[in-house]
């Protein structure tokens, strides 16, 4: 039922912005060609002549200054007075008429010659103000497509600026009195006063709670007023007095917010300086309409109008004052799309209505201009939409493919914090998701693996994950969330393997309208099956990788035990047997087999525990190229190229490095056959770059070599590389080709290291 609704207000929005904008678009017409081109312009205050638009030599015909008394048969008083009257009604290019005037305190008849349309006076009305009413009605549908809640305040602002924009088209040609258009000027003043009255009694909060019913009776007031205007029984500059109280009024009600809303204070003053910049020149165009004339610039006050829309948008934006905040989805790049290809044609089509004479040519010009921008936005439109997908609404991955390009990419995430980083940067947002939390179940309770737009205190407990799955799979409108103790819940999605339960999705807040749909939810069921497979790889991946750190820490420990044991137990014992024994009766091969089996044991000490990796790691590197060299009596040089600045490291990273290193190094010497091995190696403050390279015979590497690939080829110390890379967090490169040795590659890039003294 709450969809149901949901979609048909929506229907309701989208009727009533077409409608204005086809009133907009009326009027516009009317302007452009039903208002007489009579050749010249005139003041509608006081009828004098500002501007003519055909050719004119004093005295005979008009001239600037000249102040209109009669047109035909009808009086500058009368036509005053009577806002239905209507100069050159019916008239024909070439028609002549006479035109009274007073000149210098004479009356002065002319015989004038109604031109038509000519070029000069379309374009004065070209480069009008009658553009402004649509900023007025794009701001309108902005906020209908943008602004969230649903509330009052919403349809106050979205009338607001629908009726202000009628109001500014019917302005432009309200002097001709054509089509009405000066009376729905004066009646949509009238009805713009109850509307920004409430609007900004209400925005950001309502400043003391007002019965419904005296609103209810400002507004029949309003409309009272307008159907009197429509009967012409009020004075004619009646209508200026309720523009200049909808203005003042406004501001007014600006200075109350700040003045009893403290907390709002910051962001209501930048609201009103705002409004100010946009009223104040407008409030002086309603002074000048109700007391005097208005003056041949008066119009150009109007141009600071917009800022007012534009200041509501920013602070929204900003701070989502009084709780509204500004949410888009794909039809907005619609709407732009649409209104930028509008605006191309109409820039397109201009010049034809100017310059052509012959109605043919200019329907064949208006034909081939559509069918170019037509032609032109079928190749466009894609591109635009992914570009404001991306860059405007956060989108990175395109809807309709999203659950294939999930399931590639997710499959190459190896880690939580990858598989995290894929739905926080990409997945969620190509979703329009903006509020989620995704827990993963254990024996320890809830882990919150990712959270976003919500506080500590909202999320649930592991004591409320039984009213979660019963809510699981279906949408949880916010009248209806009797149940969870949550209310910004929209949608509970399981993760399960199996019937084991691993894991939740919790959903919240989503643009444009915090809505999943039944047609979505399987999709997005989809996704957390996946990534229930997914999470479920990387956690039995990371159990077996901290057996394999534990095991390889307990096995450091029994190395460093049986060094302990070598070198302080059996090379002791060895030392005072020794010196227990009389030189002169020692032989030559006793002597010998000593000194061997004591530098064996020395080796072996070393190799279990190297002392010089207490120094650091360069001093560390270069006793292991002295060590490998001497255990192969030079026939194999390793050579140490090690730059360093006396850095040290935390412990565990150096051991490991250290431990990459001998086993690359030992990996050659057993495989590789080479002449010389190359310990290459700078040690940055926070980063490591070690390079083992041998000459030797090398192996053929098809593709990026994986740790599977090295264990089906029986490489257990490049594997051993491998994972004790992935332990530290470093990066492994190896290269290799046949005939052309090999050379491991280790980055490592951690926490800055401490300084030896």
């Amino acid at each position: 039922m709450q969809r149901r609704m949901t979609f048909n207000l929506n229907f309701v929005d989208l009727l009533f912005s077409f409608f204005v904008l086809g009133l907009l678009l009326w009027f516009t017409y009317v302007f452009f060609v039903k208002v007489p081109y009579a050749g010249f312009y005139f003041n509608p205050s006081n009828g004098e002549v500002l501007e003519a638009y055909v050719d004119t030599e004093p005295p005979d015909l008009l001239q600037k200054g000249d102040k209109i008394e009669r047109i035909a048969d009808i009086s500058w008083e009368s036509y005053k007075l009577d806002a239905t009257q209507e100069f050159f009604k019916g008239f024909q290019g070439g028609q002549t008429t006479n035109i009274s005037v007073r000149r210098n305190d004479e009356i002065v008849n002319i015989p004038w010659i109604f031109p038509g349309y000519n070029r000069s006076e379309f374009l004065a009305r070209f480069y009008n103000i009658w553009w402004l009413g649509y900023i007025f009605w794009a701001f309108g549908l902005l906020t209908q497509l943008v602004v969230r809640p649903r509330d009052a305040r919403r349809r106050l602002m979205v009338t607001a600026y629908y009726l202000t924009a009628l109001w500014l088209v019917c302005g432009t040609m309200s002097g001709s009195h054509v089509s009405g258009s000066l009376l729905v000027l004066r009646a949509t003043t009238w009805l713009i006063l109850p509307l920004y009255l409430n609007l900004h009694w209400e925005f950001p909060r309502p400043i003391i709670q007002i019965p419904r019913t005296g609103w209810i009776i400002l507004y029949l007031a309003g409309f009272t007023f307008a159907s009197i205007e429509f009967l012409q029984w009020m004075p004619g500059s009646a209508y200026a007095l309720g523009f200049l109280v909808s203005l003042v009024g406004s501001i007014v009600l600006l200075i109350a917010h700040f003045v009893f809303q403290p907390d709002q204070r910051r962001t209501i003053g930048l609201l009103g300086f705002f409004m100010l910049l946009a009223m104040v020149p407008s409030i002086g165009l309603g002074i000048a309409g109700f007391f005097s004339n208005i003056p041949q610039i008066g119009p150009l006050t109007l141009l600071a109008l917009p800022f007012m829309p534009a200041a509501y948008f920013f602070v929204i934006y900003r701070s989502h004052l009084g709780g509204l905040e500004l949410r888009a989805n794909r039809i907005v790049l619609i709407y732009s799309y649409m209104i930028l290809l509008f605006t191309v044609l109409l820039i397109l089509t201009v010049p034809e209505i100017l310059f052509s004479g012959a109605s043919e040519l200019l329907i064949v010009s208006t034909v081939i201009v559509s069918t170019i921008v037509a032609f032109v936005s079928i190749l466009l439109f894609p591109r635009f939409l992914a570009f404001g997908e991306k860059r405007l609404l956060g989108i990175r991955l395109p809807y309709q493919k999203l659950r294939e390009i999930y399931s590639d990419r997710i499959s190459a995430s190896t880690s939580i914090l990858e598989l995290t980083g894929l739905l926080r940067e990409e997945v969620f947002p190509s979703l329009l998701v903006r509020q989620f939390v995704f827990f993963q179940i254990s024996r320890r309770g809830l882990i919150t693996l990712l959270a976003k737009g919500l506080d500590e205190r909202d999320l649930p407990a592991y004591a409320d994950i039984d009213k979660l799955i019963e809510q699981a799979g279906q949408f949880i409108p916010e009248i209806e969330n009797n149940t969870l103790p949550y209310t910004w819940i929209r949608l509970v999605l399981r993760l399960r393997i199996g019937d084991k339960l691993i894991g939740l999705w919790l959903f919240g807040r989503r643009d444009p309208d915090d809505i999943y749909s039944q047609a979505e939810i399987p999709i997005l069921r989809s996704l957390a099956n996946q990534t229930a497979i997914a999470l479920s790889n990387i956690l039995q991946t990371e159990e077996l990788r901290i057996l394999y750190r534990e095991n390889i820490n307990r096995h450091e420990q029994e190395r460093l035990r049986l060094a302990l044991e070598l070198h302080d137990g059996i090379l002791n014992q060895l030392a005072v047997l020794s010196l227990n024994l009389d030189p002169s009766s020692v032989s030559p091969e006793y002597k010998e087999a000593y000194d061997k089996l004591a530098q064996r044991l020395r080796e072996m000490v070393g190799d279990l525990r190297p002392p010089m990796l207490q120094y650091g790691l360069q001093p560390a590197f270069e006793a292991l190229a002295d060590s490998l060299t001497g255990r192969t009596r030079n026939e194999v040089k390793v050579i140490p190229d090690i730059q360093a600045n006396g850095n040290r490291y935390p412990e565990d990273i150096e051991l490991h490095l250290f431990r990459i290193t001998q086993e690359a190094c030992e990996n050659s010497l057993k495989h590789g056959s080479p002449a010389t091995i190359k310990i290459l190696g700078r040690l940055e403050l926070n980063s490591i770059k070690l390079a083992i390279q041998d000459d030797g015979i090398g192996f053929e590497i098809e593709d990026k070599l994986e740790l599977d690939e090295l264990l089906v080829r029986n490489h257990f110390g490049l594997a051993g590389v491998f994972e004790r890379c992935r332990l530290i967090g470093a990066e492994v490169k190896i290269v290799s080709a046949v005939q052309e040795g090999v050379r491991v590659i280790v980055e490592w890039n951690g926490n800055q290291p401490q300084k030896s003294n």
